[in-house]
């Protein structure tokens, strides 16, 4: 066999000459160069579009933001229009805050007068002055709370740049009158504040905040917290303050629920970040439903290793005390229902015959929704269990004055059911009334002045005499009705209308056609004020929005709520009267409070598109001349 040698390729030739050999020899180390070719030129194309591209990411890291770059914001008739910078520029940020009403939330309800100049300054020169010694730890902890809320405003990648003209001292002075050295949130609790800001020489500025409680100096703190932003390169705070604020009503509540879907302690504590946010002050936990129950209580262990979905998904001792510290230092208390009697199933099952109907099929015979499961009112053990399980949740949270028993959506067709078939409905609601009167083995024989029910059959005006003692019981009313014969029968109340303030509606769980009302705007949750139309409003302890856990998890909890619950917040705290020039108004500040709760690390749902953010009077309905 013949072969010739050409460079580094071999062209073996049994049957052709050398010269035809060396031909081909030269054909082949063409192509072969020809494919070298083209493999390097893809090559370092490659690289090339590789470095352009981080090259492209680095200049996209380091470039300015081209809204702050283009674009200056100029105050007209009290709302901030954007122009084009001709000199130094005002971001949107600064304008929103020195251009019409201080976007503060809740609104003040008393003085609010503010001066017309701020000052850059850092954070390193921020100093708490406590003059109340009873409470200096709790004050102390506000005070890193108000601190952390301030970072949260500067941007990761933000290195503060006050200039010359920046604080050398901002100085938080805070007084608390009462001599309680531990206090705790009651319905009696004063929350009024007294919050001056004042400049105290070249450089230095202080913030005085007055109040007659804890719990008052820590709204005040809020709002101060309120008073700073960031203006682009550092965060600003105004120099001049004067504000008289309190609540308009005592109770002002969110309920979640965490026995349908299970909310993680993390969860929990965002959700009380944004109560806080928004000078709301009670979480109404939900802590069990049917479906669940994840409660680990000491005393009645058999609970929670029948009733949790897994063993990660349960709340411990440790977990509920220490979300109550958590909230306390917020100014918000946690307030938790064990339903009963009904909303009462997987959990009991531990026992003979202390929950009735449980898992029965079809469920919409038995109960409002499945899985049903509704206690035994003959059955002594309930009881038992009922008050070992209130003293632990009495002893974890320290609320001592109210306390939530359920009642909600008791079926009398699964007790006359299962307790033996022809039941009179009379004796059927004279058990449910036996339910009443339990809390007593929890508190040793001393009722709180303010024991929570839901509204139902036994607090219409036929049954409620029979059963509720109008100086003890207090009816949450979820129904669409304004609650007025309540009022009238000398009942207190707290209202939830579920039309309007059920946060949960609209999202399709229980039929076809979801499991209530439409979704409500923030807009519906704002102007909804029932107690306009009624008589006796003294009765009235406020409110509580409510989103149960059907459709609900950690996932979708922060959209779910906010900013439609801070909506509800000044509604409860302030409770202005409304009209379509009030509407407007609130629009704007409800932008900049979901900013701090965005900021803050809570999810909160969208208002409006981007664009209005930068012309927020050019995207709201034009008020009606005449």
């Amino acid at each position: 066999m013949s072969h010739c040698v050409f460079d580094t390729f071999t062209i073996h030739c049994p049957r052709v000459g050398l010269l035809s050999c060396l031909q081909m020899g030269a054909d082949r180390l063409r192509k072969g160069l020809l494919t070298l070719s083209v493999f390097g030129v893809g090559l370092i194309a490659l690289l090339y579009w590789g470095r352009l591209e981080d090259l492209q990411t680095a200049i996209r890291i380091r470039k300015p933001r081209v809204a702050d770059s283009l674009w200056t914001w100029a105050c007209e008739a009290q709302h901030c229009v954007r122009r084009e910078p001709r000199g130094d520029r005002i971001s949107l940020a600064t304008c929103r805050m020195m251009c019409g009403a201080v976007p503060l939330w809740p609104r003040p309800t008393g003085v609010a007068d503010f001066g017309l100049q701020s000052v850059p300054f850092r954070l390193l020169v921020l100093r708490l002055e406590v003059r109340s010694s009873q409470v200096r730890r709790l004050l102390e902890q506000a005070f890193d709370v108000f601190r952390g809320n301030l970072e949260s405003l500067v941007p990761d990648s933000s290195t503060e740049d006050p200039g010359g003209r920046s604080l050398s001292e901002f100085v938080v002075s805070v007084e608390v009158y009462s001599a309680d050295r531990d206090p705790l949130l009651t319905l009696g609790t004063n929350e009024s504040y007294l919050l001056v800001v004042r400049h105290t020489g070249a450089g230095k500025l202080r913030a005085d905040v007055r109040a007659q409680t804890f719990f008052g100096a820590r709204h005040g703190l809020e709002t101060l917290s309120q008073l700073v932003w960031w203006d682009d390169s550092t965060l600003r705070v105004l120099t001049s303050a004067h504000i008289r604020d309190a609540p308009s009503f005592p109770h002002r509540g969110v309920l979640l629920d965490t026995g349908r879907n299970f909310l993680p302690l993390r969860a929990l504590r965002a959700a009380v970040d944004g109560l806080a946010a928004s000078k709301l002050n009670a979480l109404h936990w939900h802590i069990s439903d049917s479906h669940s129950f994840p409660f680990d209580s000491p005393h009645v262990p058999s609970m929670v290793r029948h009733g949790a979905y897994s063993p990660d998904e349960t709340y411990s001792t440790r977990d509920v005390a220490d979300l109550v510290a958590y909230a306390r230092v917020r100014g918000v208390r946690i307030l938790v229902e064990v339903d009963a009697p009904a909303h009462a199933g997987n959990g009991w099952q531990w026992g003979r015959n202390l929950s009735l109907c449980l898992n029965r099929q079809p469920w919409n015979v038995f109960c409002e929704e499945p899985p049903c499961g509704q206690l035994n009112p003959d059955s002594e053990r309930v009881y038992s269990v009922l008050g070992n399980l209130y003293l632990d949740l009495v002893y974890l949270t320290n609320v001592t004055d109210m306390f939530h028993v359920g009642g909600d959506e008791v079926n009398l067709h699964c007790w006359a059911i299962e307790l033996g078939g022809q039941i009179a409905h009379q004796e059927l609601m004279a058990k449910w009334g036996k339910f009443q009167q339990l809390l007593e083995a929890a508190t040793g024989g001393v009722l709180p002045s303010a024991v929570v029910l839901w509204s139902s059959q036994i607090t219409s005006s036929h049954y409620a005499h029979m059963y509720l003692e109008p100086r003890v019981y207090v009816i949450q009313t979820w129904s669409a009705s304004s609650g007025q014969e309540l009022l009238q029968a000398g009942y207190r109340v707290i209202l939830s209308h579920r039309d309007v303030w059920n946060l949960g509606c609209g999202f399709g769980f229980g039929n076809i056609h979801g499991a209530c009302a439409a979704v409500a705007s923030w807009q519906t949750v704002y102007q909804h004020r029932p107690w306009s139309e009624l008589e006796l409003r003294a009765l009235v302890l406020g409110g509580e929005a409510c989103l149960w856990g059907e459709t609900v998890d950690e996932h979708s909890l922060d959209a779910r709520l906010w900013p439609r619950a801070s909506a509800f917040g000044e509604r409860m705290w302030t409770d202005p009267e409304g009209d379509d020039l009030t509407l407007r108004e609130a629009h704007g500040r409800l932008a900049v409070q979901r900013e701090r709760l965005v900021a803050r690390g809570i999810r909160a749902d969208a208002l409006w598109p981007q664009w209005c953010d930068q012309n927020p009077d050019d995207c709201l309905e034009p008020l009606e001349t005449s």
